[in-house]
């Protein structure tokens, strides 16, 4: 009687590993070109690019800032929601392609095409930063306004 519970034991672990070595789904890509805005903003010698994609309610993209005298590149992915006039998501990145993520909360106001990169206090919850509720975000001492410019292909 002693097969019965092995056999059972077998027949299981065979059917998960059927089902679990299923084809590997295609990947779905980050984002729609045809509905990809793009935006640039140019703060003295530093430059930012914003390109998201509009088509969905959560909005993904892609966002990178150039520090010429700090000789930095941080590079990476938006993603967020608009809350009427606001874009507000997280940005997940690396600094000169190093191999540590980085992840720190983003909000622009959109105002007159543009989008104003949005200056506030964060807090940590559970190891990751949000920006304060408590303490309004700054949308008049933003560095970085951005303009809608033709996306790079």
């Amino acid at each position: 009687m002693k097969t019965q519970p092995f056999l059972f034991t077998s027949l299981c672990a065979l059917s998960l590993l059927i089902f679990g070595c299923q084809q590997e789904k295609p990947k779905e890509e980050l984002m729609d070109k045809k509905q990809t805005v793009c935006y640039q903003a140019i703060s003295e010698k530093d430059t930012a690019w914003l390109s998201i994609d509009t088509s969905k309610k959560i909005i993904n993209g892609l966002l990178t800032f150039n520090y010429v005298d700090k000789k930095e590149r941080y590079e990476g992915q938006f993603k967020g929601e608009m809350y009427g006039d606001t874009l507000r998501g997280h940005y997940d990145f690396k600094i000169n392609k190093a191999d540590l993520w980085n992840r720190n909360p983003v909000a622009f106001l959109k105002k007159d095409g543009k989008l104003t990169m949005g200056v506030g206090q964060f807090i940590l919850i559970m190891g990751s930063a949000h920006f304060d509720n408590r303490i309004p975000i700054d949308y008049d001492n933003g560095r970085f306004v951005f303009s809608e410019t033709a996306c790079k292909n």
